[in-house]
């Protein structure tokens, strides 16, 4: 039985995100991203065009943009965090 047929008509407790309405382990195209859902809370985004893999959760992301902007502004999201929330319907 996969995780997905484990949680058929529940939701994600911490986001409240219905998980039969997102599959994990598929990609999802976002603009020019490339967003891979790990689980529900850790995805890899990745360049349409491969240059780059990030590990990206909710909250923080690997790259740089992130990395610095978010020093002066806590509430900074890059644009993987955006693609991951926009596949996830948060926000």
């Amino acid at each position: 039985m996969d995780n997905n047929s484990k949680n058929r008509g529940h939701t994600a407790k911490s986001q409240n995100v219905p998980i039969n309405s997102i599959a994990v382990n598929t990609p999802y195209e976002v603009g020019d991203l490339v967003v891979y859902l790990a689980t529900l809370e850790l995805a890899y985004v990745i360049d349409y065009d491969c240059r780059y893999e990030l590990v990206t959760t909710l909250t923080t992301c690997d790259c740089c943009t992130f990395r610095f902007r978010s020093r002066r502004d806590a509430n900074f999201q890059c644009r993987h965090i955006i693609a991951m929330r926009s596949v996830l319907k948060i926000d």
